[in-house]
């Protein structure tokens, strides 16, 4: 007998439940969380070597590093195996378990460059948590540095049977068709998907109530940090006229700071983005400001199509608006965007994020835990820490040993069901009581909106013409009087 192939294996433990058992869970994420603090070292170089990515600091590093270990944490934290053994024997006991789930089977995780190590560890921790095989896909050609040493780690520690790294993509298509893939690069495919948004745009608006100086800081911090590759850093900032001078000042300033102590990278091949920034400011779309290894792009068309893109590297696009309806409707954005942020005093605030729609809006910070990692899945609830939770991974399938408590209406449909006869009087009664007042005015309550828009008008247009009709009318007859009384004489 041939041996079983890695995917025939993980569909075998899937479905005999392997990966679902607590302790289970609780033994993989240790194990990956013991061997990454044995391999820090190595971790360390391979996210510092500029080889093909954007170059980040040491201490970009470390934060992705313990990041990562941080939700390997909160992950083995969230299995509970005495509360899952009072699920599992609810029923048995004569109770309802209505927030049951169970694992969706099979997870395959294609991970972004960005944050590359944080973004294979973190979709991995909430898989394993949520009682799934995970597959991870890790190409031996044109890979991250990083993925040496994961392959290394990952392979050594985790179980065969529940988990495998494959070196390509994989294209089994009836086994796709079982299995959950989390699509961080947003190309879609087969399978159920939790897929990342990485095309939408991020905007950050700074109104005249801002505090410039702090909205400067985040924003800078924002693009800038990790290469200037986080989906989540501002791709368009639009800063009120009459704060614009300060907060270009304020992001140079910085900006400035921040690149001080860099090592300026090596030259690469120019992308998209370069070559658009190229372009406008021949054109002389955009004036631009720039230090060591960063330019602010002051727009002065908002036609450029830079003003439309997703932004990659060490570019600020910054724009002018005149208001906060001209920042909201003076172009058309993603509905929804990635996020928004919306730096001004909290009625300004308020009126941003309820009209600008964002999958996120943040009102005068932008958080740290947001820079690292993908794109949040569009399809689920973003998770501002992890990005992934173990629900994500796994279906609702409640057992009830008893009913919900029943309405009046349903305790007296069941008694009519059930032969009572007498019942049809009562739940006919029941069934068409009048709903609660709405509160508004006994005049416009049986009125559309645009009846009640046309009754107010009416009422308006009255209250100013029929005054001055009033008025014409007396001094014309006290003028005819006068008239007539004259002719007698």
């Amino acid at each position: 007998m041939s041996n079983p192939t890695p995917l025939s294996r993980l569909s075998t433990s899937a479905l005999e439940l392997l990966p679902s058992s607590p302790r289970h869970q609780q033994s993989q994420l240790s194990a990956l969380h013991s061997a990454l603090r044995s391999h820090t070292s190595a971790l360390l170089a391979a996210l510092t070597s500029t080889t093909g990515h954007p170059r980040i600091t040491t201490a970009e590093a470390e934060a992705e590093y313990a990041s990562a270990l941080d939700a390997i944490r909160h992950f083995y934290d969230s299995v509970d195996p005495k509360k899952a053994l009072e699920e599992e024997y609810a029923v048995a006991k004569g109770r309802n378990n209505e927030s049951r789930r169970v694992p969706v089977g099979v997870v395959v995780v294609r991970p972004g460059w960005y944050t590359r190590l944080w973004s294979v560890v973190v979709p991995v921790a909430a898989a394993v948590a949520g009682g799934n095989c995970v597959v991870v896909e890790l190409p031996t050609e044109g890979g991250h540095e990083v993925d040496v040493v994961l392959k290394e780690v990952l392979t050594e520690v985790m179980d065969g049977n529940t988990f495998w790294v494959s070196e390509g993509a994989v294209e089994d298509e009836e086994f796709l068709r079982g299995a959950v893939v989390v699509d961080q690069r947003g190309e879609g495919g087969l399978g159920r998907q939790v897929v990342s948004s990485s095309k939408a745009r991020v905007v950050a608006v700074v109104d005249r109530t801002a505090d410039v100086e702090e909205a400067a800081r985040a924003i800078t911090r924002a693009r800038f940090s990790f290469g200037g590759g986080s989906p989540y850093a501002p791709d368009l900032v639009l800063v009120n006229e009459f704060v614009k001078t300060k907060f270009y000042e304020a992001c140079s300033r910085y900006a400035t700071r921040a690149f001080a102590d860099r090592q300026s990278s090596s030259a690469e091949e120019l992308g998209p983005v370069d070559m658009a920034v190229e372009k406008a400011e021949a054109q002389k779309q955009v004036v631009s400001f720039g230090g060591q290894g960063f330019k602010l792009l002051d727009i002065l068309d908002r036609d450029t199509p830079l003003s439309k893109m997703k932004i990659t590297g060490q570019y600020l696009p910054i724009a002018t608006c005149s208001s906060l309806v001209d920042a909201v409707f003076s172009q058309e954005f993603e509905n929804p965007l990635l996020a928004g942020y919306f730096f001004a005093d909290p009625p300004s605030a308020k009126y941003l994020a309820q009209y600008l729609p964002c999958h996120i809006s943040c009102v005068n910070h932008i958080p740290t835990q947001l820079l690292l990692g993908p794109a949040a899945p569009v399809s689920h609830g973003p998770d501002l820490a992890h990005r992934y939770n173990a629900e994500m991974f796994s279906l609702p399938r409640p057992q009830y040993f008893v009913s919900p408590a029943p309405t009046d209406v349903v305790r007296v449909a069941e008694d009519l069901l059930g032969g009572k006869g007498a019942a049809s009087q009562k739940l006919r009664a029941l069934a068409t009581r009048p709903l609660k007042p709405t509160g508004q005015p006994k005049t416009l309550e049986t009125l559309d909106f645009f009846a009640s828009g046309l009754f107010l008008s009416g009422g308006l247009f009255l209250a100013l013409v029929l005054p001055t009709i009033g008025s014409a009318s007396y001094v014309l007859a006290k003028g005819a009087s006068g008239y007539f009384g004259r002719l007698k004489g």
